[in-house]
């Protein structure tokens, strides 16, 4: 994209970007938490732990991860479906990245299909091996409560339902996106919440005018102003004292008179 990060500007990278396009898809299910990719449990750990011990962390934690998946497949969506939005100079020069990055991405990628099985809970008929190769570290909680396999079956079909619903909500919000500025609330968060707007008013702004009262007041004209005053005042000094020597006589001799004269009077005064 010649440097353009704004995913406005995208749009139908999945056609050249391929590698990018199923790695980035394959992260974004696993995120998710859809089964059986490691992020489902992950989020199914947390998620059955809040809900036996705190309904409100549950509620906190169900919604955020509903936010997940929904801003990871409008991400998704806005970036890779649809027609391009960018330039025509910019659509003639898309291309996948070299292997130096699309092969790391691979490898997540498989990670992130296989890396769940590590911690398959016991409700699956799995052996948790990421929970028993930690327990030497991390003891079980004492006197937290746990949930029946029931109904641990039961959340883990609701909230990938409840996931499966925000990914096609997405789908059909974002797949045929097309840029508009926004208004109200939108616009505040388009603009990020005017955050850079406002670093710039309150930090930016006022260090470059204290830069410029620097450079041009303490540097220039007192630091300067100091250094070329010495040597303005030695350059004058040293013109003056170039006049003593004339190489005239006559004046050696009237300058010797004059020296004595002031020797004489200096004693004059000092003996009294």
């Amino acid at each position: 994209m010649g440097g353009e990060q704004d995913i406005r500007n995208m749009g139908g990278l999945s056609k050249k970007l391929k590698t990018t396009y199923w790695t980035f898809l394959i992260g974004c299910i696993a995120i998710a938490g859809i089964p059986p990719l490691s992020g489902f449990f992950s989020k199914d750990a947390i998620l059955m732990n809040a809900f036996a011990n705190s309904k409100l962390l549950f509620s906190i934690a169900m919604f955020t991860a509903m936010l997940t998946a929904f801003y990871m497949f409008r991400l998704l969506f806005i970036t890779f479906i649809g027609k391009f939005r960018g330039t025509q100079e910019q659509e003639r020069h898309l291309h996948d990245s070299p292997a130096a990055m699309t092969i790391p991405l691979v490898i997540l990628a498989i990670l992130s299909i296989f890396g769940g099985f590590i911690g398959v809970p016991e409700v699956l008929k799995g052996n948790n091996l990421i929970g028993k190769f930690l327990l030497p570290v991390i003891p079980p909680a004492q006197h937290v409560h746990s949930l029946s396999h029931s109904e641990e079956i039961m959340w883990m079909v609701i909230s990938t339902a409840l996931m499966l619903g925000i990914i096609v909500a997405a789908w059909f919000i974002f797949r045929n996106y097309k840029r508009k500025d926004g208004t109200g609330f939108g616009k505040l968060l388009e603009n990020k919440w005017y955050v850079d707007e406002l670093y710039d008013k309150v930090i930016v702004q006022p260090l470059y005018r204290f830069g410029d009262f620097l450079k041009n007041v303490i540097d220039n004209k007192v630091v300067d102003g100091l250094v070329n005053g010495v040597g303005r005042a030695v350059n004058y000094g040293s013109r003056q004292l170039r006049l003593l020597q004339s190489g005239q006589v006559g004046a050696y001799v009237l300058m010797m008179i004059i020296g004595m004269i002031f020797i004489f009077v200096l004693q004059f005064f000092i003996r009294k």
